[in-house]
C-alpha cells in the first residue's frame, strides 16, 4: 500500500513539474515520461532489459572493399543509332574512368575525365574517305576529335564534359578540325538523356528517341 501512494505521489510531483506554457510543453511531457519511469523503477514495476554476454556483430572486412568497388564507374556500353546518311549501320560506344590513384581522374579545371571507345559495325566505307569520330556539348559549342576509325572500325579519345554527344562524319580528308561531312551515327553521354534536343540540328530529321 506504501508504495503505491510513493508511486502515485511521484507521478502528481512530475505532472506539476510540466508548465502548460506552449513553449516548453514538449519539455514538460519530456519531463512527465522520465519521472514516470523513474516512479516505476523505484517502485520495482519496471525493469531494465537484462545485460546480455554475446559477442558484437563483427562486420566483414570485405564488405568494405565490396562497397568501394561498387562506387567505382564501371565500362558502361552505349549504343550509337545510325542517321538517313548510314542505313544499316550500327555500333556502340564504351565509357570507362582512366585509371588513377586518387579513384577518380580530373581534367585542369576539376571535371570528371572518361575513356571513350567506338566500335562501328556494318559500315559502308566510301573509297578515299576518312571516318571521323567526334565528341560535342549537347550545345555543340564546344567540340573535339576524338580519333579517325581504324580498319577495325575502332576510335578511342578522352572526354570531360558532364554530358556530350558522341557521332561519326564521313570527311575528305583525316585531318578535318571540324566536322564538314554528313553524320552517319550519333548517341549521347547517359548524364545527357534528359536534353531533348539532341536529336535536332546537325543530325537532321533524326528524333530524340532514335538517339536514345
Amino acid at each position: 500500500m506504501l508504495k503505491s501512494r510513493t508511486v502515485r505521489r511521484n507521478i502528481r510531483a512530475a505532472d506539476r513539474l510540466a508548465s502548460p506554457g506552449p513553449a516548453v510543453e514538449l519539455t514538460g511531457m519530456m519531463l512527465r515520461i522520465l519521472w514516470r519511469h523513474v516512479a516505476l523503477l523505484s517502485a520495482g514495476l519496471l525493469t531494465l532489459p537484462a545485460p546480455t554476454d554475446a559477442a558484437p556483430r563483427r562486420v566483414p572486412t570485405g564488405s568494405a572493399t565490396a562497397g568501394i568497388k561498387a562506387c567505382t564507374m564501371s565500362p558502361e556500353s552505349v549504343a550509337l543509332r545510325p542517321t538517313q546518311n548510314a542505313p544499316g549501320g550500327r555500333g556502340n560506344m564504351e565509357l570507362s574512368a582512366p585509371p588513377s590513384p586518387f579513384g577518380i581522374t580530373v581534367d585542369v579545371e576539376g571535371r570528371q575525365t572518361y575513356h571513350v571507345v567506338v566500335r562501328i559495325e556494318r559500315l559502308r566505307r566510301r573509297p578515299g574517305a576518312s571516318y571521323v569520330v567526334w565528341a560535342a556539348t549537347p550545345e555543340l559549342d564546344q567540340v573535339t576529335r576524338l580519333g579517325v576509325l581504324d580498319d577495325a572500325n575502332e576510335a578511342s579519345g578522352p572526354v570531360s564534359w558532364n554530358k556530350f554527344l558522341v557521332f561519326v562524319s564521313e570527311e575528305a580528308s583525316p585531318d578535318v578540325e571540324r566536322w564538314a561531312g554528313p553524320i552517319l551515327l550519333s548517341g549521347i553521354s547517359p548524364s545527357g538523356r534528359m536534353h531533348t534536343m539532341a536529336g535536332h540540328g546537325p543530325f537532321e530529321s533524326v528524333t530524340c528517341s532514335n538517339i536514345f
